[in-house]
């Protein structure tokens, strides 16, 4: 300013802060994914199937979900060891990964098991997809050491209906079919009872 006050010059500062933004999305993105697998983490799950579940509350929108577990799985780590066990979790969830739509969400939610979620998606087709997985899964040659080694999985599947009230009942539907499927002889898909 001159001395009767008017601005004379201006000085601008410009902060390009891409970089910063870029390095922070990172750091949230890493803090979302399973260190192992590359899959989405628990927390990642927790925060999702809250998002979907009140978005499904507002707009009466299709909700499913798939628990997954590799079966015998104590089996792997115990005859071929840890290395072997990690191997087989990255490979299994990496097919499911590349299987699975852009709009859907696997997710490591702890040990061997997995979780699917699956937004605008009724329970019918949630179980055909299921049963696709399952065979993809049982199919799979995992090399290791010179041999090959097969894995199966058992698949619980779950949809929100009326008589659903939260994504703690979402969760337990499928965990209970989860459950179901382990003790029918493994290797197989198991959908909730719907009960409207």
């Amino acid at each position: 300013r001159d001395e009767n006050n008017s601005i004379q010059h201006l000085f601008i500062a410009v902060n390009d802060v891409t970089k910063v933004a870029v390095y922070e999305q990172k750091l949230i993105e890493s803090s979302w994914r399973d260190a192992l697998t590359g899959v989405y983490n628990r927390k990642f799950f927790e925060e999702k199937i809250k998002e979907e579940f009140d978005r499904h509350k507002r707009y009466s929108r299709p909700l499913s979900l798939i628990i997954f577990d590799l079966d015998f799985f104590k089996r792997v780590n115990d005859t071929y060891g840890h290395q072997c066990g990690d191997l087989v979790l990255k490979i299994v969830s990496s097919k499911i990964s590349a299987s699975i739509r852009t709009t859907d969400f696997i997710t490591r939610y702890g040990g061997e098991e997995f979780c699917c979620i699956l937004p605008e998606t009724p329970l019918e087709p949630t179980v055909i997809l299921a049963e696709r997985l399952r065979k993809l899964i049982e199919e799979v040659q995992i090399p290791y050491n010179g041999m090959e080694l097969h894995v199966t999985v058992s698949i619980g599947v779950s949809s929100l209906v009326p008589a659903i009230k939260s994504r703690e009942q979402l969760f337990k539907k499928a965990d209970e079919a989860l459950y179901r499927a382990k003790e029918s002889g493994r290797n197989r898909v198991v959908a909730m009872e719907t009960k409207h």
